[in-house]
């Protein structure tokens, strides 16, 4: 583009690089940070030790999987092995195996065995809770990204292990898997950690399915995958993967815009819940008429079902399992016990038969009429005693709605759509532990849902404090005004070039001259020296001494800096605008020309090297640098300016606003600059540029150590890079009553 055609306006990076294969600097780095948080999570579930189940279930799950490795027929086992209770019939050969317990891990166990080729069913096992401890990982940052609408709220899913280690005593997110305590000494094994984070998976992809507001094609997509999942959960355990079907609702509330939205996600949800009831019998039925061809006759007597009635009637030991203390209704907690208490009814009685269930409901019934007031008094005991077992985690979930409802502009829609599919799944976590008993085994649900919560908290957190309202702390209001005061701008220019300049002795020289025959009385020059070891100082004044061009020459020192030198210059400054350039001109006046060209009411505008029309032939290391830095500023800052370190051309009451407040003193100094604009929603203009052959012929200035200087620098930024958001500067007096109030 010529210097006389209209510069183009900014253009988003995404567009200019439109032909990339890879995806955008932000969404690779919310990806990254979930593959170092899957990765690790999988490492440190894989380096677990082997996590037995109960002695029974362990004994029931070994013959399990040996049977299946002689017969590769699942849930059998040979008769008169495996638990202790139930599952023996006269004669030898095979029988039904897991008969009275949710089927799903001893079928994973005895597939998995194809991979593992052990001889113990729980390397298989532990790889697959590796795998669903850290698939949700992937996908949790770009999910809470896009609630928040911010990436650093992404990122900080880095600390969600952290935290949870500090709420929940484990790194794992959504499941008390290899946890234990003195009511559950063994630690929380496959059978119950399998569910939780298949239910924190499903709970994290809907969040991830309604940010993106999907439409209806993709609800009914999204609903064949959740169902698929809640007909594993209820394999693993009971009724585990109903919450999971009733979040189907949450993802048509979001996709339908129709008047009968209410309608369409209950109906949903309820389709969803019943699909996921019906088909894992289905499931089971072809599981059966594969065992059935095997197992001994009298084996079709065993029971195959899961009992309902025995759970609750133990649940009413409350609390003797907890504080030792005797139950008000005389139960113990204890298997045997309820066998017992059966078996004076019925002495042929089979356990966990259909029979068995019955007498066990007569019972629980009998025990609850005979005392209903101490009933409710048990259960609210019970849910008290969960409601204190999560206590920190509520108070950070807590803590965290609170303050992003406080805020103005939240996302607070966003929010409680992700988290609406957590509700009917700890609403359904509240049965076996209230119902039952309130252990570490019977979590699974809470553990999900308020895994769930617990990222979102996290993300709600950052998000409020990235976008809390910039306030400028007292050092830094007086800062600002000492530096104003100091400068004390004369009267006003035209144009101020500012020229900083270290150690440039060769090409001070040139430069000074030819920026002299472009300027004119009405503009200003001015030169800030900073930290030269060379003859530069005494170059400069015997030029300022010998000055005879029309253009006034002021020469200043700072301390050594960029950033420094350009503040000095800037705050020195009178002109109604400001260009920011370099000792070499790198540029010519082709930056120059281009800016002159933009409308009166542009604020900040960048000669910028990647605008489609600049010509800038460099070698390849100078490209390599320039793109990674390029990508670092996308990634961390959030920058849609592609080119925020060439020459810049300012608005004078706004660039000594500027330089009264910024904090960089080094190369960072434009970025910090071109941050604060976008920050506060002033459109950075880009204009094409031609770089000079002679500048690339010089080699670079820049170093190793002033790379690892810029990376800190950056993150420094990102940490604060929402300081400038919400401020508006007109002018440098504004600024100074800004601080007055601020101070007072």
């Amino acid at each position: 583009m010529t210097s006389g055609a209209e510069p183009l306006r900014r253009v988003p990076w995404s567009a200019r690089e439109s032909r990339r294969p890879w995806p955008s600097a932000t969404h690779a780095l919310l990806l990254g940070t979930g593959a170092v948080l899957a990765l690790g999570i999988l490492v440190t579930v894989l380096n677990m030790p082997d996590l037995p189940y109960h002695p029974a279930r362990d004994l029931e799950l070994r013959a399990t999987y040996d049977a299946y490795l002689e017969t590769g027929v699942p849930l059998v086992k040979q008769n008169g092995t495996g638990t202790w209770y139930g599952g023996a019939v006269p004669g030898a050969g095979l029988t039904k195996a897991a008969g009275d317990d949710d089927p799903g891990s001893y079928l994973i166990a005895s597939w998995m065995s194809h991979l593992t080729g052990s001889a113990s069913p729980y390397p298989g096992l532990r790889w697959v809770m590796a795998l669903l401890c850290a698939l949700p990982m992937l996908i949790l940052p770009v999910t809470v990204a896009r609630v928040f609408g911010r990436a650093r709220a992404g990122v900080a899913m880095l600390a969600l292990p952290a935290l949870t280690w500090l709420v929940n005593g484990t790194v794992l997110t959504g499941t008390e898997y290899g946890l234990a305590d003195q009511v559950s000494p063994t630690r929380v094994y496959a059978l119950y950690g399998l569910p939780a984070s298949l239910m924190f998976l499903s709970l994290v992809l809907v969040a991830y399915a309604v940010v993106r507001r999907p439409g209806v094609r993709a609800a009914l997509a999204w609903t064949a995958v959740l169902v698929v999942l809640a007909v594993c959960g209820n394999l693993l355990r009971s009724l585990s993967g109903v919450g999971i079907a009733l979040a189907v609702g949450v993802v048509w509330w979001v996709a339908w815009r129709g008047r009968l939205r209410w309608a369409v996600a209950v109906g949903a949800a309820l389709l969803g819940a019943g699909l996921s009831w019906w088909l894992p019998g289905v499931v089971m039925d072809r599981i059966n008429e594969s065992r059935d061809r095997v197992v001994i006759a009298e084996a079709s007597r065993l029971p195959d079902a899961h009992g309902t009635w025995h759970p609750l009637y133990l649940g009413l030991s409350y609390p003797q399992p907890i504080t030792g203390a005797p139950s008000p209704f005389g139960v113990q907690w204890s298997d045997e016990f309820g066998w017992q208490k059966a078996r004076e009814i019925d002495p042929d009685v089979v356990i966990a038969s259909a029979e068995y269930d019955a007498i066990m409901k007569d019972l629980f019934l009998d025990e609850v009429k005979g005392d209903p007031l101490a009933a409710v008094r048990l259960y609210l005991t019970k849910a008290f005693f969960v409601v204190k077992h999560f206590a920190a985690v509520l108070v950070v979930v807590l803590f965290a709605v609170v303050m992003v409802w406080r805020r103005r502009g939240s996302p607070r829609r966003r929010m409680l759509q992700a988290s609406a599919a957590a509700v009917p799944i700890l609403l359904l976590g509240l049965i076996p532990t209230v119902l039952v008993m309130p252990m570490l085994y019977y979590f699974s649900e809470l553990a999900a849902g308020l895994g769930l919560l617990l990222a979102l908290a996290l993300g709600g957190l950052v998000w409020t404090i990235s976008t809390m309202p910039s306030v400028v702390r007292v050092d830094e209001r007086t800062m600002a005004r000492d530096r104003l005061v100091r400068a004390e701008p004369g009267p006003h220019a035209r144009l101020s070039v500012v020229v900083p300049t270290r150690n440039g002795e060769d090409v001070l020289t040139d430069c000074l001259e030819t920026l002299a025959t472009r300027l004119t009385d009405e503009d200003e020059l001015v030169v800030v020296e900073n930290g030269s070891t060379d003859g530069t100082t005494a170059l400069l004044e015997s030029v300022a001494a010998a000055w005879s061009h029309a253009v006034p020459l002021r020469v200043l020192h700072s301390e050594p800096g960029l950033g420094h030198a350009l503040r000095t210059g800037v705050l020195a400054s009178r002109g109604r605008r400001v260009l920011l350039t370099a000792d070499d001109l790198p540029f010519g006046f082709t930056d120059l020309d281009a800016f002159d060209a933009l409308p009166s009411d542009a604020v900040v505008a960048v000669g910028s090297k990647a605008h489609p029309a600049s010509r800038v032939d460099r070698v390849w290391r100078r490209e390599l640098q320039s793109r990674v830095f390029r990508w670092l500023r996308s990634a961390l800052l959030h920058s849609t300016v592609g080119d925020s370190q060439g020459t810049i051309w300012v608005d004078g009451p706004w660039a000594r606003s500027f330089a009264a407040v910024s904090r960089e003193g080094g190369l960072m100094w434009t970025v910090e600059l071109v941050l604060a604009a976008e920050q506060q929603g002033i459109d950075v203009w880009e204009v094409p540029v031609t770089l000079e052959q002679s500048h690339d012929a010089v080699a670079s200035r820049f170093r190793l150590r002033d790379a690892r200087i810029a990376v800190v620098e950056i993150v420094s930024l990102a940490v604060r890079k929402d300081d400038y958001s919400g401020q508006q500067w007109m002018s440098a007096g504004q600024v100074l009553a800004d601080v007055g109030q601020g101070a007072s």
